[in-house]
Formats: structure tokens, C-alpha cells, sequence
């Protein structure tokens, strides 16, 4: 449940951040160029920030630390 709410924060972070970059970059385009454009990066980048939630909360939360001397074989 825990990477699902936090999947949920990235994604709507982005949708905000486009929203901002499309009406002032794009000079305010109409409602469907943002609703496609949002629609189309979240589909996109689902497994991404799926993916980085899940590290993030591991290193965040869990107390596992990355150690180098294990990554250096």
C-alpha cells in the first residue's frame, strides 16, 4: 500500500509540474493538449516511477544502506 501512495505523490508532482511547463512553455494550449501530453508521460513513466518508489522507500525507510565496497567485484 505504502509504494502505491508514494507512486501516487510522483505522479501527481508531474501532472503539476506539466501543467505549469504547458501553459506557460506552450502558451496556455487547450485542455486536450494537456490532457493528452499528462496522460501520455504518466503511461509512460508508470514502471519508472514505480520502480524509483520502491528504491527510495527501501533506502528512506528500511535502513538498508548501499555499502561500495560490495558493488566494486
Amino acid at each position: 500500500m505504502g509504494s502505491r501512495v508514494h507512486q501516487l505523490w510522483f505522479s501527481a508532482g508531474t501532472v503539476l509540474a506539466l501543467g505549469v511547463m504547458l501553459f506557460y512553455l506552450a502558451n496556455n494550449p487547450f485542455m486536450w493538449v494537456h490532457l493528452t501530453v499528462v496522460a501520455a508521460i504518466i503511461v509512460l513513466f508508470t514502471m519508472i516511477f514505480f520502480r524509483y518508489v520502491r528504491i527510495l522507500m527501501l533506502y528512506v525507510f528500511s535502513g538498508i544502506k548501499h555499502r561500495l565496497n560490495y558493488s566494486k567485484r
